[in-house]
């Protein structure tokens, strides 16, 4: 494919413009793959402007941008199965080479996905796209949170309005001092005159630099508290109680590992095979019995099976207390130790249950 400029006058002499250039690369489309050979022309003038302007077709940016080496139609694909659908950079990668015959690296994916995040933000937070969006909203509620990916990193400061769930922008920040904070609120107050609509409300974790911002910029607009970081603050102390109640119980329930490798051991001696003129047998309850009229019969293994079956029980109970044990997932509405709490009772029912079904069997102990 050899594209080539429309309109070949220049637009400063109207003189004819010469290709002095010719730009070629390989595209990949949901298509295939082309070869795409761009003609690139100036004004022959060099004293003209036009001599130092690039003249190239207009149709080559409707399958791609330069410089890069897949189309328009595989890039909103990716962005689609990323942002829509959460795929993985390795599924997305599976499913070009699988369904399309496009071989791309896994470095590739993620620089055009952050491409494609920049593109959304800025069709997003463009200021057409955003009247049209608030036209017929009344007022907005803001909040405002800090996002900080590791210690020591820049906290990003995420400004979002509540009506309609929108992002609004994200501004990175080495300090989380007072003036530095306010520009934040600065910015959001410039983005809701620009729309001419009033704020209602502000929600945030009221950090002191986001007191004093709401109170500077949005003086008399009322600040709320996240109910989420309330909760949060509140259920520390049950929090705190239900952890050591953790601790408490674990160190209760001790031993599983020791009962586990006796049964094991167990079983792994009377699988030993026995050693007969130099060479390894496996006895076998056939074998025995016509070796040795005085070997067990069916009816005399029955009680090791028995054995077998308990052993099989034991060794389930020590691995549901084990997953009972190391559960640390919930939050303050659905305490984890809450929950070991309870699940133990069950095991503790259960095995009181067990034991009852022998006769004289003695209760188990609280």
């Amino acid at each position: 494919m050899e594209p080539e400029p429309e309109d070949r006058r220049c637009s400063h002499c109207g003189k004819y413009t010469y290709i002095y250039e010719h730009r070629d690369r390989r595209l990949y489309l949901l298509t295939g793959a082309i070869h795409l050979v761009s003609k690139i022309a100036h004004c022959k003038d060099k004293g003209c402007p036009g001599h130092q302007e690039v003249v190239e077709s207009a149709a080559e940016m409707s399958l791609a941008p330069p410089f890069w080496t897949i189309g328009w139609d595989v890039f909103a694909w990716m962005g689609h199965r990323r942002f829509a659908r959460s795929w993985s950079v390795p599924q997305i990668r599976a499913e070009l080479m699988d369904s399309h015959g496009i071989p791309v690296s896994p470095d590739l994916i993620e620089d055009y996905l952050q491409r494609y995040q920049a593109i959304v933000a800025a069709r997003e937070s463009a200021p057409e796209s955003l009247a049209d969006a608030y036209r017929k909203v009344k007022d907005l509620v803001l909040t405002i949170d800090g996002l900080q990916p590791e210690k020591g990193h820049e906290t990003l400061y995420v400004v979002r309005e509540l009506r309609l769930k929108r992002v609004w922008f994200a501004t990175p920040l080495l300090s989380s001092s007072g003036p530095e904070v306010k520009s934040v609120f600065e910015q959001a107050d410039a983005w809701a005159k620009q729309l001419g609509k009033p704020v209602r409300l502000w929600i945030s974790d009221k950090q002191k630099a986001f007191v004093t911002g709401v109170a500077e910029v949005f003086a008399g607009v009322p600040h709320r508290y996240c109910n989420n970081h309330f909760l949060r603050d509140l259920a520390k102390p049950v929090l705190e109680r239900d952890s050591h109640a953790k601790v408490q119980m674990r160190r209760k329930v001790r031993g599983l590992r020791q009962v586990e490798r006796r049964i094991l051991d167990e079983r792994r001696k009377a699988s030993t095979p026995t050693v007969s003129s130099g060479e390894a047998v496996t006895p076998t309850p056939a074998t025995l019995s016509a070796s040795n009229p005085a070997a067990p019969t069916a009816a005399a293994m029955a009680p090791d099976a028995a054995r077998s079956k308990a052993q099989d029980i034991v060794l389930e109970y020590a691995a549901g207390i084990r997953g009972i044990l190391n559960d640390d997932q919930g939050g303050p509405l659905d305490p984890p130790g809450l929950r070991m709490a309870e699940a133990l009772g069950e095991v503790r029912v259960s095995l009181q249950r067990c034991v009852e079904r022998k006769k004289g069997g003695p209760a188990i102990a609280s």
